[in-house]
């Protein structure tokens, strides 16, 4: 028994309405990850920023404004750049959930959270059809859907899903406007005439249009040009366009992309009106701020980059858990077969190695950099899976379900942290706890107890007792005072993730004596013994693979290793601050 969907317009439908709705059911079911308790910081900024929308919604004071001045004026009360607010991400995807959130009336923070999770599904699902559109007009409707389906089960992809942030959107962006460039690629819309030019018109406008949205959604979507260049050239020398029709469609493809950008990220423009073509200095210097921190050694979240992440340990993630190993092992085949001619697939391929490189130089190599790309590696891989035959491609697709099945797993509602505030809230009134940093989620964090009751604060009725061992400060005779005091006052340790005890140590010539202190806690010479440990790793049905070596962004907001230490009566703080201090000593003298 064969795949006929070639040849069945009829069954190529129903298989993707299923593909669609299985995609759909699978990312609805895993909004509620982390119980609403906001733990991706990106995330919880964009909700900082919409609930500040919605209270400028509802102030009389703008109700007098015209929807120039809401939409299209700097001085906007929605500016995401003004005074002290800060945004470096495109505003569409903000602009358009919060417009979705009040016209709906669901502006509550966790009601919204739910809506912003859901419409982010639905984005990506959209996605999904368009890797379908353009694995189809590459090799037809069976590899269209085969690859529609091995983008679907990607793990990065599932994961970014079920985040209200701007990357699932930017996919979604990019995914749409390599579609009409593939038809200009492959000349489909190479006819003569009035009719063709209005068709090669329309469909490099579309492509334009695409492609400007997803630079309103990060300006990282100007990746896209040197595929749109080659789609053309194709288009020109190889499918048929002629030289007038390969211009037009360029010229309406960057007149479209300027239009859209315009109206969808239009605080990126100083003035008021549309035709207020001018950047916006609050703009700009968000980006030069961004630049900064980037750039700090200083700065907390870039230590994991600096300690050691290079191109080929990105390559190892890329392939583990951004495409996953089966998509990412019909992608050698389809390079080390490649025809003699490429033709079209070279669209979709620039398009990836633009975000992939552009990852890889980047001081910030995180996955969801390279998210963008995965649509388009999907698209590419349609020649490779039209060779298989169709047991290979059975076994392919169940492979690739079966892996992207630990991603799904991920979002089943235990969250580590979540798991670990349930523990914490059975201690006695008057616990001390104390977190290792404000650079790290703290716990317990905001957690629902049971069903009926509302959400417990960390600060709800003075239950617990807080500190911090501000352990991201430099290390100093100071530091090592400060963390044996405030451990010697604690009842118990928490190291909501790894985010420290993974990465400092790795950094020696500045947190030598850091590192013995997390050297000192795991070997119990610190007098603290571990009592809780959740490390889901990457739960494969019926396998556990550990994850710890992967990087930061892919383990921290949804699956962090979290541990909670009791204090021993054996801890000795002037002893404990002595063995610090002598750590410290030996790495001056070492130096």
């Amino acid at each position: 028994m064969g795949f006929h969907f070639d040849k069945s317009p009829v069954a190529t439908g129903l298989a993707l309405f299923a593909l669609l709705c299985g995609a759909a059911w699978v990312r609805l079911n895993g909004i509620a990850w982390d119980g609403f308790s906001g733990y991706h910081p990106d995330e919880r900024h964009m909700m900082f920023l919409s609930m500040a929308m919605f209270e400028a919604l509802r102030d009389p004071a703008h109700s007098a404004l015209t929807l120039g001045d809401w939409w299209l004026s700097e001085a906007s009360p929605l500016n995401p750049h003004a005074g002290s607010s800060f945004l470096v991400y495109g505003e569409a995807p903000l602009l358009i959930a919060v417009a979705i959130g009040w016209f709906s009336g669901t502006t509550d923070w966790f009601a919204f959270l739910a809506l912003a999770r859901s419409i982010a599904a639905w984005v990506d699902v959209a996605a999904i059809l368009a890797v379908f559109l353009g694995g189809r007009a590459l090799a037809g409707n069976r590899a269209g859907l085969i690859v529609a389906l091995l983008f679907a089960v990607m793990p990065t992809v599932l994961q970014l899903a079920n985040f209200h942030t701007v990357d699932v959107w930017l996919g979604a962006a990019v995914a749409w406007a390599l579609v009409p460039m593939l038809a200009l690629a492959t000349g489909s819309r190479a006819r003569k005439g009035w009719g063709g030019g209005m068709a090669v018109a329309m469909t490099g406008a579309a492509a334009g249009a695409f492609g400007g949205l997803a630079v309103a959604c990060k300006v990282t979507g100007v990746l896209l040009v040197p595929a749109g260049i080659v789609a053309l050239l194709l288009g020109w020398r190889r499918g048929g366009l002629s030289g007038w029709q390969a211009m037009l469609a360029g010229g309406c493809a960057l007149v479209f992309a300027m239009v859209v950008f315009r109206l969808a990220n239009p605080f990126a423009f100083a003035g008021t009106g549309v035709w207020a073509t001018g950047l916006s200095p609050h703009w700009l210097g968000d980006f030069r701020e961004l630049a900064g921190f980037t750039a700090s050694p200083d700065f907390p979240p870039n230590w994991q980059w600096i300690a050691g992440y290079g191109p080929l340990r990105l390559l190892r993630d890329v392939v583990m858990f951004g495409a996953g190993p089966v998509a990412s092992g019909l992608f050698v085949w389809l390079l080390w077969h490649h025809p003699r001619r490429w033709g079209a697939v070279l669209v979709p391929l620039i398009a990836l190695a633009a975000f992939l490189v552009l990852t890889a130089v980047s001081q910030v190599s995180a996955l969801r950099y390279v998210a963008p790309g995965l649509g388009a590696m999907a698209m590419a891989l349609a020649p490779a899976v039209a060779w298989l035959g169709t047991r290979a491609a059975f076994a392919t697709v169940l492979m690739a379900l079966w892996w992207g099945g630990g991603a799904i797993r991920l979002h089943d509602g235990q969250h580590p942290r979540i798991a670990a505030a349930h523990w914490l809230w059975t201690l006695p009134r008057g616990t001390r706890l104390t977190n290792e940093s404000a650079w790290d989620e703290g716990l317990p964090g905001i957690v629902r107890l049971t069903p009926q009751d509302g959400f417990r604060w960390p600060e709800h009725d003075g239950w617990f007792v807080f500190h911090s061992l501000a352990i991201e400060q430099p290390d100093s005779a100071e530091k090592a005072a400060k963390l044996a005091n405030t451990l010697a006052q604690t009842d118990f340790l928490i190291l909501s993730s790894d985010r420290q005890s993974g990465v400092m140590p790795r950094l020696p010539e500045r947190f030598a004596m850091t590192a013995a202190h997390y050297a000192a806690l795991e070997s119990g010479a610190a007098c603290f013994t571990q009592v809780l440990e959740i490390d889901r790793g990457y739960p494969l049905p019926g396998l556990r693979l550990g994850d710890g070596w992967a990087q930061e962004p892919w383990r921290v907001y949804d699956h962090p290793r979290v541990r909670i230490f009791r204090r021993d009566a054996c801890f000795d703080e002037t002893a404990y601050a002595a063995r610090l201090r002598r750590a410290l000593t030996g790495a001056q003298s070492g130096q």
